[in-house]
């Protein structure tokens, strides 16, 4: 029997399920992009590089755009930092957790899990009114900040005040027992997470103290992991469950959009509760990416194709350094330690590091069973992305194959993707093998532009 060219579903997201040889995909470093018209209706292209835009020291513990100028967390230090990168100290911030931070445009609040402090005309203070009872998170809506405190209770401060806390201007959400752990707005509506078991949904009503009533029927059965695993695109606020999945919702109803194999994952995470997230918004599409710090692991998902994938950073596959996220300036920012390093599509490294890129295929097999045999496997991507010198002259894939499931891989054989302008070059790994199944691994580490577009393999039955 001749040898025939079979289509692969080469384009797809991480689904890695505990039996390997069902299915071991991975997708790293690359964003499934779903294209209504072009050669092909899906591709996988390169995450955003991150280049240097401001260094510092200290562990990153958030950052906030206020009035129109970038602040910073890192350590103990708060510092704001211009357009040209640079760095100025406004004072001391206590504690070693994440900061959670909101702004009425003149008073920008910081929650730091023991103390909250407050920066009004560029002098930062702490919050000493007696009646506040610092909690994780603050919040803004309609000229009243939030935060959350004991035993399931929310404050609010006074009108336009954001420093005064009326001693009977607070609330407790009753629908579960568990502690109020993160209070967040969105859509007009504040919502109470709990650590176990709730998140509530409450509204202005602009009477009472405090001048909030829950919505009916607005009491979600699902309670928050990580205060700090909360973010909102323009359609939807996503965070880490108490269960290990991430849920989104635009308004009122839960919606898990961890599958299975993910989900797993997670599961074996040894913590969650420290997980950090943020949105990105690249081209047009929006991301929501969950690091976690302890664990070493990030996790992005993409909401237009609704597609997992994984980050990371350096030739070793470590954790992706970006802790949180900012935009200003006209320029998207990640933080990491530190340093504060710029989001850009044309660079290739992450302040210097090499970036792994990676996809690893469905198992490919013969609908009937049986063996199959292959003789080689022919990628569709962009070619002649070489540079004009240094690493990347002339960038080359790498191919493995496994005929088990997933359990081993085979040597690693290189295939050229063309110097600068060699557009013509056809990126075939040439490879005799039989088994019952075939798992192909493709990686790039070179600093180029990476664009796969789709797959085909060459294979014949071989018997039994």
């Amino acid at each position: 029997m001749r040898f025939q060219s079979v289509p692969v579903n080469f384009i797809g997201g991480s689904y890695a399920h505990r039996s390997r040889s069902l299915s071991s995909q991975v997708t790293m470093n690359l964003i499934p992009e779903f294209i209504p018209s072009g050669k092909t209706q899906s591709a996988l292209t390169n995450w955003p590089g991150a280049k240097p835009f401001t260094s510092g020291s200290g562990a990153d513990r958030g950052m906030h755009v206020f009035a129109g100028t970038l602040y910073k967390v890192s350590g103990t230090t708060l510092e704001g930092i211009a357009s040209n990168g640079t760095r100025t100290t406004i004072g001391t911030v206590d504690g070693f957790k994440p900061c959670i931070f909101a702004d009425d445009g003149n008073t920008m609040r910081i929650a730091t899990g023991s103390k909250d402090y407050q920066l009004i005309s560029g002098v930062l203070s702490e919050i000493t009114d007696p009646d506040l009872k610092s909690g994780n998170s603050v919040a803004y809506i309609n000229q009243q900040m939030i935060n959350d405190s004991d035993g399931g209770q929310f404050q609010v401060s006074d009108v336009g005040v954001p420093g005064s806390i009326a001693a009977n201007n607070f609330a407790t959400a009753e629908s579960s027992p568990d502690d109020t752990v993160r209070v967040y707005t969105f859509n007009e509506r504040l919502y109470l997470f709990g650590n176990r078991n709730s998140v509530e949904t409450w509204w202005n009503s602009g009477t009472g103290n405090p001048p909030f009533d829950r919505v009916q029927g607005g009491a979600m059965n699902v309670g928050i992991s990580s205060p700090y695993s909360v973010a909102s695109t323009t359609a939807f606020t996503y965070f880490m469950g108490f269960d290990k999945a991430v849920y989104r919702f635009s308004a009122t109803q839960p919606e898990s959009i961890t599958p299975p194999a993910i989900a797993a994952e997670f599961q074996e995470f040894s913590t969650t509760e420290d997980a950090r997230s943020y949105v990105v918004n690249i081209e047009g599409m929006s991301f929501y990416v969950i690091n976690f710090p302890t664990v070493g692991q990030t996790y992005a998902y993409n909401e237009d194709g609704n597609t997992w994938f994984q980050l990371s950073s350096g030739a070793n596959k470590a954790n992706y350094l970006g802790t949180s996220y900012a935009k200003v300036y006209g320029k998207q920012y990640i933080a990491s330690g530190g340093d504060v390093l710029e989001l850009d599509c044309d660079t290739f490294t992450d302040n210097g590091l090499t970036t792994i890129r990676e996809r690893v295929t469905a198992p490919i097999f013969a609908p009937e069973g049986g063996r199959i045999e292959m003789s080689s496997f022919t990628l569709l991507m962009e070619t002649g992305v070489g540079l004009i010198s240094g690493q990347g002259v002339n960038p080359k894939v790498m191919f493995e194959a496994s005929y088990d499931g997933g359990k081993s891989w085979s040597d690693e054989d290189w295939v050229e993707i063309g110097r600068m302008g060699q557009g013509r070059v056809k990126v075939v790994w040439d490879n005799m093998a039989s088994a019952y199944d075939i798992m192909i691994r493709v990686r790039v580490s070179d600093p180029v532009f990476i664009s796969f577009h789709g797959a085909s393999i060459m294979l014949r039955q071989a018997g039994w």
